[in-house]
């Protein structure tokens, strides 16, 4: 492994490994973070809907739960765009070997989630019933 014509020593190495692993444990810690806000919109704003529906007024604004579900939905969709710029560049500044992958399944999980979340919002906005 060269960087800049420079052969490194195991030690440098494996620290640059170790950064690695810990900038794909950061972002699965941020994925999870997403997640939990993301499906606690989601709960919350389904419930609410319902209960709202069988006449049970538990609060006087009727888009109060589609805004609060939007809200949630959308800082834990936010947070996981930022957690994801975070690891790119993170892995990015590390060199060229271990260069940023697409394949990475951290990355692959998070995109994952990200269009989930993208989608709920998406339906909460519009209205649509997918589920």
């Amino acid at each position: 492994m060269t960087i800049n014509n420079e052969e490194l020593k195991l030690g440098d190495r494996l620290a640059i490994d170790r950064t690695a692993m810990a900038a794909d444990r950061t972002l699965m810690a941020w994925t999870r973070t997403s997640i939990s806000l993301i499906s606690f919109g989601f709960t919350i704003y389904k419930f609410l809907q319902t209960a709202s529906k069988e006449g049970l007024a538990l609060s006087s604004n009727p888009n109060g739960p589609r805004n609060l579900g939007l809200f949630l939905i959308g800082i834990g969709t936010f947070s996981l765009v930022l957690g994801m710029i975070e690891h790119w560049q993170t892995k990015r500044g590390l060199g060229k070997k271990p260069r940023f992958r697409l394949t990475n399944p951290s990355f692959l999980t998070s995109s994952a989630i990200l269009l989930l979340g993208a989608l709920l919002f998406i339906t909460i906005i519009t209205r649509m019933e997918l589920f």
